[in-house]
């Protein structure tokens, strides 16, 4: 991925805005508060299979200075889903704290468990 620093200045094309409007959700301010995480760039949340569509496509993300995520599975505080949130920080370059490599793990997991449910269940109580 390149460095933030390397993405091409200016707006991000419209199509690029407009898929993003359409395929994420915004974070609210109440939202944002719980997190307890402060970022020059937007966060959206998704459904599991756009966040993961989205996370294939870091320079984008970096266009729209917005980080996609899926959708919290316990709550906006679950340190689960906080775990991915400070990974996509870092690999942004907006933060040097790295998560407990444990709970990123499980993030992982849990990711991929929502992408295909009967499946990912099975796989989950391996």
């Amino acid at each position: 991925m390149k460095p933030v620093s390397a993405i091409p200045p200016g707006p991000a094309p419209a199509w690029l805005r407009g898929a993003l409007r359409l395929t994420t959700a915004p974070i609210r301010a109440e939202q944002a508060r719980a997190i307890g995480i402060a970022t020059p760039w937007g966060i959206r949340t998704a459904t599991p299979r756009w966040a993961c569509i989205w996370r294939g496509h870091p320079e984008a993300q970096c266009r729209l200075r917005t980080i996609v995520l899926p959708a919290p599975w316990s709550g906006w505080g679950d340190p689960v889903w906080q775990a991915l949130l400070l990974h996509s920080l870092q690999v942004f370059g907006l933060s040097p704290v790295a998560p407990e490599p444990g709970l990123l793990l499980l993030a992982e997991r849990r990711a991929f468990a929502a992408l295909a449910p009967p499946w990912g269940r099975m796989m989950m109580r391996m």
